[in-house]
């Protein structure tokens, strides 16, 4: 398997995990290519890579799945110059204390564990409270 292509799971909604295939298509324009389950594949275009993903995690919040992805974790967001750099490719793994450093970078599309993943609003709450201090 390339670097362009992961086979995930989305999980919830009572089921073990969906897999779910994406394939990176291009970088500029950001478009991904995603098959969830046995539906036809549909390509998710965006501004970055992180922007696509976004769209992805939405349309499956929409059937009550989390895709489990690095970039779903509610600890991971990018910066805006590892969007502008990697393409939204790349994304901080806040740690607990202490300073973020290139150390903490992950590829948005590794896998996670089902338990790590939260909603896009979830996600953005438990960010806000990070940069808040809250």
């Amino acid at each position: 398997m390339s670097s362009d292509h992961y086979e995930l799971a989305a999980c919830g909604n009572g089921s073990s995990g969906v897999p779910v295939e994406l394939i990176i298509l291009s970088d500029n324009p950001a478009v991904l290519r995603v098959k969830i389950g046995s539906n036809k594949a549909r390509d998710f275009t965006g501004v970055d890579l992180f922007d696509c993903l976004l769209s992805v995690r939405a349309e499956l919040e929409s059937k009550n799945l989390l895709l489990c992805c690095q970039g779903a974790r509610s600890n991971v967001t990018p910066s805006g110059m590892t969007r502008q750099m990697s393409n939204g490719r790349l994304a901080y793994l806040l740690p607990p204390e202490g300073p973020i450093s290139d150390e903490d970078l992950v590829d948005i599309f590794a896998p996670a564990d089902c338990a790590e993943v939260v909603s896009v609003a979830d996600q953005k709450v438990a960010i806000s409270r990070v940069f808040r201090g809250s």
